[in-house]
């Protein structure tokens, strides 16, 4: 994420989402974006934090952080301000006895995201323009697509 992070605000101070290698997209016109994380209720603090890490044992203890979970119209509204457009969000459910997840449709617990990056509107400056030039050279040389 951003080392703008403020407690109880995930989302707040960051000028762009950070998705590690998948970064590129989020300046490539009619892009994908697909985003998968925990929704912040009071049910995903009991499943995801109770359950899953103190009574279960799924998961270490401390690997969820209820102050950093993400409504979706938080991240959606986030999103849309860097123009993206959301296709679509998803309730998820995982089954700890299956090890599977499965699609459902409340979106309390995890949900998942499909955004796309609109397509109008160019580089806002040739410093701009050049930065896109050079990355997708460097992406061209190393081999990689996206």
């Amino acid at each position: 994420m951003s080392s703008n992070y403020h407690l109880g605000s995930p989302l707040s101070g960051i000028k762009i989402l950070d998705v590690g290698c998948g970064g590129g997209l989020l300046s490539e016109p009619e892009g994908s974006l697909f985003i998968t994380t925990i929704n912040k209720t009071q049910l995903s603090y009991i499943l995801g934090i109770v359950v899953a890490e103190k009574i279960a044992g799924i998961v270490p203890e401390g690997t969820h952080e209820w102050e950093k979970f993400v409504p979706p119209e938080e991240l959606q509204r986030l999103l849309e301000s860097h123009g993206f457009s959301v296709q679509a969000v998803n309730g998820m459910l995982y089954n700890p006895l299956t090890g599977s997840w499965s699609w459902m449709e409340s979106t309390s617990i995890n949900y998942a995201m499909h955004a796309v990056k609109s397509g109008a509107g160019g580089p806002s400056s040739p410093t701009e323009s050049l930065s896109e030039m050079e990355s997708e050279q460097r992406s061209a040389t190393a081999g990689t697509s996206v």
